[in-house]
């Protein structure tokens, strides 16, 4: 069923189990506060100042809008800057200030930082690399493997059975391959090539009935104006805007967060702050969530983070896993029109 939306007409009845399980079981994931709800003891290690200073401070805006009341206290951030010296000192800083689960930092070379500082302190990583996991950090991003999930369990519902990934040269375009090579051998979908290049090359698709394209803006747009007559497919990094005035991506399927859950939010973060939130910043939110949710003190273990129920937050249902790696609930979405529409909901991913 395709459920057609726009941004004031969204569709009702919250996150359901979805109608293409990756795996079985949704159970309730709904974020209820915890009898001591707060984040006095849980602490954001983000970049508020250096390169990514924007991007870590439109997090901390959304942690923000998680409103306690007079029953607790936000998380407390802390400043990573840019390198692994600076999220060391980070971790180090909100370890003394008592802080017993460390959620941050943004980018993948400032995590083994932070876990060696962290000790026994949980660490939950904003970075979308599941190679993380296996060092000891929970992943909390959104990774390449879990776009490529959700799109390929729809496109395999939809009867196709081959599919070409075509990306830029570079860590999402390895290991949305990597993912695609390993999701597709186990649900019955052959990958005919993979091409990473920039957009303009030839694309000899060898067959693919569609193309998974995990770029988003100027990337999306110049390899999608090469493709014609097959069924586009993308990855959470594709955002509305980037679709919504581009002929050549009509009728494309795309996951993306639930719009139920992340439409509503993305209107209180332009409200209060005058601009559009993307999906990271939408971390930022889920953090701060995730801490109401685990209180202060008593749940914030690693017991507590892998707890049957999972959270839900704006992006989404998630759940992690004792591995360290994160499922996460996912919309397929299209645009035609400029009328939004979701195709499915995939669980698990």
């Amino acid at each position: 069923m395709t459920h057609s939306i726009t941004r004031r007409g969204l569709l009702r009845g919250g996150l359901a189990c979805g109608v293409l399980p990756v795996l079985a079981g949704c159970g309730d994931m709904r974020l209820a506060a915890a009898p001591d709800a707060g984040g006095r003891d849980t602490a954001l290690l983000l970049p508020l100042t250096g390169g990514a200073a924007g991007v870590g401070q439109n997090m901390a805006r959304a942690a923000s809008l998680v409103t306690l009341g007079d029953e607790g206290s936000a998380p407390r951030v802390h400043d990573t800057g840019d390198t692994a010296e600076g999220a060391a000192a980070a971790a180090k800083a909100a370890l003394a200030a008592g802080a017993k689960i460390l959620i941050g930092p943004l980018k993948a070379d400032q995590t083994p930082a932070v876990l060696a500082v962290a000790g026994r302190v949980p660490v939950i990583s904003f970075s979308n690399d599941d190679g993380l996991a296996a060092q000891g950090a929970f992943v909390m991003g959104v990774t390449p493997a879990q776009s490529v999930s959700t799109m390929f369990s729809y496109a395999r519902a939809q009867g196709i059975t081959k599919v070409a990934v075509v990306a830029r040269p570079g860590p999402l375009g390895e290991a949305t391959a990597t993912a695609a090579r390993q999701i597709g051998a186990a649900g019955g979908i052959e990958v005919t090539a993979v091409l990473l290049g920039e957009p303009g090359g030839s694309l000899a698709l060898n067959g693919a009935q569609a193309v998974f394209l995990p770029d988003g803006g100027k990337a999306l747009a110049g390899f999608a104006r090469a493709l014609k007559g097959v069924q586009l497919l993308g990855s959470v990094q594709w955002g509305v805007a980037d679709i919504a005035g581009d002929a050549n991506l009509a009728g494309a399927w795309f996951a993306a967060p639930p719009p139920d859950l992340f439409l509503p939010f993305a209107d209180r973060f332009q409200a209060a702050f005058g601009e559009a939130p993307g999906v990271v910043a939408g971390l930022g939110h889920d953090a701060a969530l995730l801490a109401v949710g685990l209180g202060n003190g008593r749940g914030l273990t690693r017991k507590g983070i892998t707890r049957a129920a999972g959270f839900t937050g704006v992006l989404g249902g998630f759940r992690f896993l004792a591995s360290g790696r994160c499922q996460r609930d996912l919309s397929v979405l299209t645009l035609n029109g400029g009328a939004l529409s979701v195709l499915a909901e995939v669980t698990g991913t």
